[in-house]
């Protein structure tokens, strides 16, 4: 049982380098990030997903029930599918993630989420209720994204209320922030959303379950190998929910990354 930040990236990490060939992990999508960094920081292995967290978006993406008991069996089973993971990069930092990241606005209401914080204020309400304070104060930020994309390089340089880049489609707890994303394609799904004012990013919020964000044309979607985003402000960056620094920060898609026990 982890006991502290990173404790699960180094008890997975230690399990692979002992002889096991799969790690099950018990909790969100940040103690599921943690597990697959320490299994590829070890040389690989199968990560078995037991979803008990406030998001489990991976789990989501994955077709894995929340019932603990039958995602337990599902861990534990034969069938096996290969997954893209997504790598981070700032600097000489280095890391993995698996279901989606953030760069504004999400990313701010993340680090605020990270925060201690009373027991009625987690789950879905409190997330809605962050995230409506946080709205108050933030203000959107020029950036500048260098995509990959199929036809060659393109950059975008626009004031932006939030750069949401995704492995799968889900992320904060059920938002279909990118509703076309594949573990498996090799690729990340991009979501720019504009420069929207407070009114309309809260007339958005609530259709994010239901990717109703997609018809605005404030909001652009790409498909990307790897992606770059720069800005002018320190401009805080979040990877399956948990804060991890500010901008410059390059994002790339790994395929076929990681093996994970899905449903036969």
């Amino acid at each position: 049982m982890s006991t502290r930040r990173g404790h699960a990236e180094e008890l997975a990490a230690e399990a692979i380098r002992s002889g096991a060939d799969r790690v099950v992990a018990v909790g969100g999508d940040g103690t599921m990030q943690e597990v697959v960094n320490g299994i590829i920081s070890a040389g690989g292995g199968t990560l078995g997903v037991v979803p008990v967290g406030r998001g489990n978006d991976l789990a989501r993406s994955l077709g894995i029930p929340i019932e603990p008991l039958v995602a337990l069996d599902i861990a534990l089973g034969p069938a096996i599918r290969p997954i893209d993971v997504g790598r981070a990069i700032r600097g000489a930092h280095l890391r993995h993630f698996v279901a989606a990241g953030g760069v504004g606005f999400d990313a701010q209401v993340s680090w605020t989420m990270s925060n201690p914080r009373p027991w009625w204020k987690n789950g879905r309400a409190g997330y809605f209720a962050g995230t409506i304070d946080e709205l108050r104060r933030f203000h959107n930020q020029r950036l500048r994204i260098t995509f990959d994309l199929d036809s060659g390089r393109e950059v975008v340089d626009h004031t932006s209320l939030m750069v949401a880049f995704a492995n799968g489609p889900y992320y904060g707890g059920g938002m279909k922030i990118c509703p076309d994303a594949s573990l498996s394609d090799g690729q990340l799904d991009v979501c720019v959303v504009g420069d929207l004012s407070r009114f309309e990013a809260l007339r958005e919020l609530p259709g994010l379950y239901e990717a109703k964000h997609v018809r605005n044309p404030k909001v652009r979607f790409y498909r990307s190998r790897w992606i770059l985003i720069e800005g002018d402000e320190p401009t805080r960056v979040h990877l399956d929910g948990e804060p991890w620094g500010t901008l410059p920060i390059r994002v790339e898609a790994l395929p076929a990354a990681l093996e994970v026990a899905v449903a036969a």
